[in-house]
C-alpha cells in the first residue's frame, strides 16, 4: 500500500515540473515572439510539443487514483487558445504584454500547486452564507 502512495506523490510531483517547465517555455515563446526572433519560437515551440506529449503519456498513467482533475492549463485547446491569443495581440504592445502577464499568473499559480479560484463561475458556495463581504 506504501508504494501506492509513493507512486501517487511523485507523479503528481513529476507532473507538476513538467507544467513549471511548459511555464518558462511559454515565457520564452513570449520573448521570442516579441523580439520577432522566429528561429527561436520554433525551437520553443519543439520543446512545447515534446512537453505535451510527455504530459499525455504521463495523464494516461496518472489516472491510477480516484481523483481526476481536469485542469484546462494543460489542454491542448488551452495551449492553441494561448498561443493565437498573443499573436493576434502582435499590433498591441501593450495589450499583449497584460496578457501575457496574466497567463504568465495564471501558470504560475498551477506551477506553484496552488488551486485557482473559480467559485465566481459557479455562484455563491452552500455553507459560506451565499453573501458578499
Amino acid at each position: 500500500m506504501d508504494i501506492d502512495r509513493l507512486r501517487e506523490t511523485e507523479s503528481q510531483s513529476l507532473l507538476s515540473n513538467i507544467v513549471a517547465l511548459r511555464h518558462r517555455l511559454f515565457a520564452m515563446m513570449d520573448a521570442a515572439e516579441e523580439v520577432m526572433d522566429t528561429a527561436a519560437a520554433q525551437r520553443v515551440a519543439g520543446q512545447l510539443h515534446r512537453n505535451f506529449e510527455l504530459t499525455g503519456k504521463l495523464l494516461g498513467d496518472l489516472n491510477t487514483g480516484t481523483q481526476i482533475t481536469n485542469n484546462i492549463l494543460v489542454s491542448p485547446v488551452y495551449i492553441e487558445m494561448r498561443t493565437e491569443l498573443v499573436k493576434a495581440l502582435r499590433g498591441f504592445p501593450e495589450a499583449r504584454q497584460a496578457v501575457a502577464l496574466v497567463l504568465q499568473g495564471l501558470e504560475t499559480k498551477f506551477a506553484e500547486g496552488m488551486v485557482i479560484d473559480h467559485s465566481y463561475a459557479s455562484g455563491p458556495v452552500p455553507g459560506n452564507g451565499g453573501g458578499g463581504s
